[in-house]
C-alpha cells in the first residue's frame, strides 16, 4: 500500500473514506464531513472499501459493523494491518456490546450508533484525528530516541576501542617485540572465532578484548622484558606472572569487554593437556575465548621476528609446529578449523605485517 502522509491536526483538511450498504447514509455523512472542510470518498462494500483505502490521501475510515453480506469488521482488521496509519471510527444501528468491544480491540478510536447526529459525527472525527496524532507523535519520538540511542552507542563503542588500542600501544612501548603483534593476534582472533561458530558480534568483541592478552607485560622488569636471549629459570618464571598481572588489572570491571580482556589476559597460555600456566587448566576448563587465543598467539609469535630466534618461521613450518601440539597445547577442534583457514590467516597477517617482519612463504 503507498506511502501516507501524517493524519492532518485537527481543523486541517482530510480525506475521509466512508463505508455503509447504505447508501443514503453514505451520501447524509459525506455531506457533513464536506461541511467540516473534509474530502470523501464512498464505498458501499467492502470490497469498493479496501479499493479506496488504497489512495494514499484517505486518513480516516468510517466504517458500519455490518456490510450486508460481509463484516466491516473484517475491513477494519484490514485497516489495522494494511494501513494502520489510517484512523478508524466504527458505526452500527445496533447497540451490540460485543462489537463495541471487537471494534475497539481491532484500533477503532469510537463508535458511532445509528442514528447519530452531526456534531456527534464532527466530535468523533476530531477526536479520532487528535489521538492518531499524538499516537504518531510518540512513535516518531520513540524512533528518534532510538536513532539517538544507538548514535550514542556506536559513539561509546568506538571510544572504548580508541581506549583499548591505546593502552595496547602502551604494551608496545615497553616490549619493542610486540609490535603490530597484538594487532594481527586480536583479528586473527575475530576470525577463528566466526569460524568455530560464535556471532559476529562476540567475535568483534573477542577481537577487542584480546588487545590487551599481554597487558601484564606492563609489570615485567625490563630486564626481563628487554632480554635479547632466552630466559633462564627465575627469570622465566617472572615472564610467566604477566597472565596473573593482566587479570588483577582488569578484573571486577562492570564492563563485559574488559572482563572478557581479564579472562584473556589470564588464560591464553594455559594448555588442554594441563601443562600450562598460570592455573594448568585442561581441555574446557580453559575458557574458549582463552583456547582462541592461545592458538592465535603462538602462530603470530612463530611467524614473526624474535630477537631471541635467528629467524621467524614460515606460515607452513609455524602450521607444521602447532599441529604437533594439536591435543597438547592447543584444542583440536580449534586448531583444526585455524589451519584450514590459513589462506585468510595469511591475508590477515600480511595486513598488519611489520617492518617485514612475517614471513607468509616457505
Amino acid at each position: 500500500m503507498p506511502k501516507r502522509a501524517i493524519q492532518p491536526i485537527p481543523g486541517e483538511q482530510a480525506t475521509v473514506v466512508v463505508v455503509d450498504d447504505d447508501r443514503w447514509l453514505c451520501e447524509l455523512v459525506a455531506v457533513w464531513l464536506r461541511a467540516q472542510g473534509h474530502d470523501c470518498l464512498i464505498a458501499t462494500t467492502a470490497a469498493e472499501g479496501r479499493e479506496a483505502l488504497r489512495d494514499p490521501r484517505v486518513s480516516l475510515c468510517i466504517c458500519d459493523v455490518d456490510l450486508g453480506p460481509h463484516s466491516g469488521l473484517e475491513l477494519a482488521e484490514d485497516v489495522g494491518g494494511l494501513a494502520p496509519e489510517i484512523a478508524l471510527v466504527m458505526m452500527s444501528g445496533s447497540d451490540d456490546i460485543t462489537a463495541v468491544e471487537q471494534s475497539l480491540r481491532l484500533g477503532a478510536y469510537d463508535y458511532l450508533l445509528k442514528p447519530f447526529r452531526e456534531s456527534e459525527l464532527a466530535i468523533a472525527v476530531r477526536n479520532a484525528f487528535h489521538r492518531r496524532r499524538l499516537e504518531l507523535d510518540s512513535r516518531d519520538l520513540h524512533r528518534r530516541l532510538e536513532e539517538a540511542v544507538e548514535t550514542r552507542t556506536l559513539e561509546l563503542a568506538l571510544s572504548r576501542e580508541e581506549t583499548i588500542q591505546r593502552l595496547a600501544r602502551a604494551i608496545e612501548f615497553r616490549d619493542s617485540t610486540t609490535g603490530q603483534h597484538v594487532e594481527r593476534m586480536s583479528e586473527l582472533c575475530r576470525m577463528l572465532a566466526g569460524r568455530v561458530g560464535i556471532a559476529a558480534q562476540r567475535a568483534a568483541l573477542i577481537r577487542t578484548a584480546s588487545l590487551l592478552h599481554d597487558i601484564g607485560k606492563l609489570g615485567i622488569p625490563d630486564r626481563i622484558l628487554a632480554k635479547p636471549d632466552s630466559l633462564e629459570g627465575d627469570e622465566w618464571e617472572e615472564m610467566k606472572t604477566h597472565t596473573t598481572l593482566g587479570h588483577r588489572l582488569l578484573s571486577g570491571s562492570h564492563s563485559e569487554l574488559v572482563e572478557l580482556a581479564a579472562t584473556i589476559a589470564l588464560t591464553h597460555h594455559e594448555r588442554v593437556d594441563g601443562t600450562g600456566y598460570p592455573s594448568g587448566l585442561s581441555g574446557e576448563e580453559i575458557p574458549i575465548e582463552g583456547r582462541i587465543a592461545a592458538v592465535c598467539d603462538v602462530f603470530d609469535a612463530l611467524t614473526s621476528s624474535r630477537p631471541y630466534r635467528e629467524r621467524a618461521f614460515t606460515v607452513d613450518e609455524a602450521a607444521a609446529v602447532m599441529r604437533a601440539e594439536r591435543g597438547g597445547a592447543f584444542d583440536a577442534p580449534i586448531l583444526d578449523i585455524f589451519l584450514s583457514s590459513l589462506d585468510e590467516v595469511k591475508q590477515i597477517s600480511a595486513r598488519y605485517a611489520q617492518n617485514g617482519n612475517l614471513v607468509t612463504a616457505a
